[in-house]
C-alpha cells in the first residue's frame, strides 16, 4: 500500500480491499513524518509525568490549544532545570504519529526555559536570515593561507583564550608574528567593538590570517558573537578569519559566517600555523598517496552508506523500539490500575467475611449477656444433671471468668 501524500478514497461498491485501521495510521504517519522537519514550539507544560523507564509524557498548551508530547530518556537526561506543570518553555521537536493510539504528538529533542529559549529563537531567526542572504555559502569562504608570517588575534587581553593561542603558535611556528587587538568580548558594547576591530585589522592589512574568538561561557556570555553587526563584519573581511568561540559544543553565528571554525582557541592556533614546512610537505605527500590508492574504495563505501542511510528497513527498528517503549508504559499504567481495583474487591470480601465470622463467634453471644460453664478440666457443662453439690466450676463471661462451687 503506497501513500503519495494523499489517500485514494473509494466507495464500498468500488473497493474490493478496504484499508485496515493500522494501514490508515501508518499512512498518516508516512505523510506527517516524511520530511521529519524540526519545529520550534513555545507553550506551557501540562500533566507532566516521568515514567520509571525514564521517558516523559506531557502536553504543551497555550490559551486555545494543547498538543501531546513525549520526551525520550536520551533527551530527558539532558534537562538542566526542574520541569513542572505550568512551566513556560520553548522546545525543539518533530511531529510523530503514535500509530497504536492513533494520534500525533511532538517528539521533543530539546527543552529550554522560556527566557533562554527566547535567545535560541533569536539565534535561529538571525541564522535563517543570513543563510537566505548567502552569508554562509561555502563558495565564498576563503581558504587558509599555506604559510602565515603574521597572525592577527582579536580577543580580550584579560582572557585565557589569548594565552592559549600565543602558547600554541610559539611552540609550532615561533617565527610567526602575532598582532593582538585588545577587544571586549562580553557585554552590551562588545559586538560593536568586535566588528570595529575586524574592520581596523583589514585597514592595517599586514596580517595573513585572523583569529576572532574567546573562551567558553553561557549563551549570554557568548551572545556578542551572535550579533548581526559581527556577522557582517566577518563576511566583509578581505582577510581569512578563523572563528574560535567557546568550547567544542558551542556554536555561534560567527562560526557559520567565518571562513573556518575551530572548536577552541587552541585548536584555532593549531589550524592557523603548521608545525613546520617539512611536516607540511610530508603530510601532503602521504595524503596524495592515500587518496590515489583508496579513492575508489571510499567512493564505493560512501555510495553504500548513502543507500543504507535512506533505507526504510533501517529506520523501522527505531520506530518499533519507540512504539514498544510507549506501549510498555501504557501496559504498566493499566496493570497498576487493575491491581488497585482487584485489591479493593478483595478487601471488601475480607471485611464481609469478618463480619459474618464475628456474628458466629461465641464471644458475640457472651456480649449479649450469656455465659459458658465448664468443669475443672475445662469441658463445657451442658446440663445440670452433670453437676452435684461441692463441684468446682468455672464461669466464662464476655469480659473475663470467675470460679464457683455448686451448693445444691
Amino acid at each position: 500500500m503506497n501513500f503519495d501524500n494523499t489517500f485514494d478514497f473509494c466507495t464500498p461498491q468500488h473497493c474490493d480491499c478496504p484499508y485496515t485501521v493500522s494501514e490508515i495510521n501508518a499512512g498518516i504517519a508516512q505523510i506527517l513524518e516524511e520530511r521529519n522537519t524540526l519545529v520550534w514550539v513555545e507553550g506551557e507544560i501540562s500533566g507532566f509525568k516521568a515514567y520509571p523507564s525514564g521517558h516523559c509524557y506531557f502536553k504543551l498548551k497555550d490559551e486555545q490549544s494543547t498538543i501531546p508530547a513525549v520526551m525520550w530518556k536520551s533527551a530527558a537526561v539532558k534537562l538542566d532545570f526542574d520541569v513542572q506543570d505550568n512551566t513556560a518553555v520553548v522546545v525543539i521537536g518533530s511531529i510523530r504519529v503514535y500509530e497504536k493510539g492513533g494520534y500525533y504528538q511532538l517528539d521533543i529533542h530539546k527543552m529550554m526555559p522560556e527566557g533562554v529559549g527566547a535567545l535560541h529563537l533569536a539565534f535561529e531567526k538571525l541564522k535563517e536570515k543570513l543563510l537566505n542572504e548567502g552569508l554562509f555559502d561555502a563558495e565564498r569562504k576563503k581558504p587558509l593561507p599555506r604559510s602565515v608570517n603574521t597572525l592577527g588575534v582579536i580577543t580580550s587581553k584579560q582572557g585565557a583564550a589569548l594565552w592559549d593561542i600565543v602558547r600554541v603558535v610559539a611552540s609550532r611556528a615561533p617565527q610567526t608574528d602575532i598582532i593582538i587587538m585588545d577587544t571586549a568580548v562580553q557585554g552590551d558594547r562588545a559586538a560593536s567593538q568586535i566588528a570595529k576591530s575586524i574592520r581596523d585589522m583589514n585597514k592595517y592589512g599586514q596580517v595573513d590570517l585572523m583569529i576572532v574568538g574567546r573562551g567558553g561561557g553561557s549563551i549570554e556570555d557568548l551572545w556578542s558573537f551572535n550579533e548581526e553587526v559581527v556577522a557582517r563584519a566577518i563576511y566583509d573581511s578581505q582577510i581569512p578569519i578563523i572563528s574560535a568561540v567557546g568550547h567544542e559544543v558551542d556554536f555561534t553565528i560567527a562560526d557559520f559566517v567565518a571562513d573556518h571554525r575551530a572548536a577552541t582557541p587552541s585548536a584555532a592556533a593549531e589550524m592557523a600555523v603548521p608545525d613546520s614546512k617539512e611536516n607540511e610537505r610530508f603530510f601532503s605527500a602521504c595524503s596524495k598517496q592515500f587518496v590515489n590508492r583508496f579513492s575508489d574504495y571510499f567512493t564505493d563505501i560512501n555510495d553504500r552508506y548513502d543507500s543504507i542511510k535512506s533505507s526504510k528497513t533501517l529506520l523501522k527498528p527505531v520506530r518499533i523500539l519507540q512504539d514498544a517503549a510507549q506501549s510498555l508504559d501504557d501496559i504498566e499504567y493499566r496493570c497498576n490500575k487493575s491491581i488497585s481495583t482487584i485489591m479493593r474487591g478483595y478487601n471488601e470480601k475480607l471485611q464481609n467475611a469478618a463480619s459474618r465470622l464475628n456474628a458466629l463467634s461465641p464471644l458475640a453471644v457472651l456480649n449479649r449477656g450469656y455465659s459458658v460453664v465448664s468443669d475443672e478440666k475445662g469441658s463445657a457443662i451442658r446440663s445440670s444433671k452433670n453437676l452435684k453439690s461441692g463441684d468446682n466450676i468455672k464461669i466464662r463471661f464476655a469480659d473475663g471468668s470467675s470460679n464457683a462451687q455448686i451448693q445444691n
